[in-house]
């Protein structure tokens, strides 16, 4: 499956709260665009590694996340 890179951080989205520190531990979840239904995203180009949903930031608040170019994405941060 052709994948693309997330355009939300390169190769590792890293994400940050309100005072600036990485979110670490935080979790982003991923659903199709205008609705409530959760939707997969890949962890690497290869298209055959799912991440989890939600998808669980690491040490550095960061995530590898590639999308599926014909799906429309909402991401919800928390």
């Amino acid at each position: 499956m052709a994948v693309n890179l997330s355009p939300i951080g390169g190769v590792a989205a890293q994400f940050f709260d309100n005072n600036g520190n990485p979110m670490v531990d935080g979790l982003l979840f991923t659903y199709a665009a205008g609705t409530t239904t959760k939707i997969s995203t890949y962890t690497d180009s290869s298209g055959l590694s799912l991440n989890t949903n939600p998808i669980k930031l690491d040490f550095r608040g960061e995530a590898r996340i590639w999308l599926d170019p014909a799906l429309a994405y909402k991401f919800v941060l928390s």
